[in-house]
């Protein structure tokens, strides 16, 4: 689980973990783990590993080049209804991260820069991706920050 960042009280982001991060993560408490890679990137199932090992799980398959608005509401779906602590993860942990950081941008009407902000305060620049980038800007576009 050393590869993994505690972003909040019940969650963890990180790459694709192997069975023995699983082991630990349930050890450590971790209830969900919520994968957003797509089918294809793994020759083994992670939710098989995932359950093997104990933990619920979800997927939410995230292609950089086709991301959309509906994968925010799914994961913010996916988090209330599945028992916490999670543990999200994709390739290296960016499409992660960025799902995460825009679900706390909708819930807390962030701008781009703001959502950018936490995104770097949990260890991931969006900014260096053209793709997560133009992502952030376009699913935070309406957003008017509370006062």
């Amino acid at each position: 689980m050393e590869r993994f960042k505690q972003i909040g009280e019940d969650v963890f982001i990180g790459p694709q973990p192997t069975a023995a991060d699983l082991k630990e993560a349930k050890q450590r408490g971790i209830a969900t783990v919520i994968d957003f890679r797509m089918p294809a990137e793994t020759s083994a199932s992670n939710e098989e590993l995932a359950k093997s090992c104990g933990l619920d799980y979800a997927n939410i398959p995230v292609n950089k080049e086709s991301l959309s608005k509906e994968q925010i509401s799914q994961l913010d779906e996916v988090m209330q209804h599945k028992r916490g602590p999670f543990l999200l993860h994709c390739g290296i942990g960016t499409r992660a991260a960025t799902l995460y950081a825009l679900k706390l941008a909708s819930q807390h009407h962030w701008n781009a820069e703001q959502t950018f902000e936490a995104a770097n305060s949990m260890g991931f620049d969006l900014q260096s991706s053209p793709q997560f980038a133009e992502f952030v800007a376009r699913a935070t576009e309406n957003h008017t920050p509370a006062k």
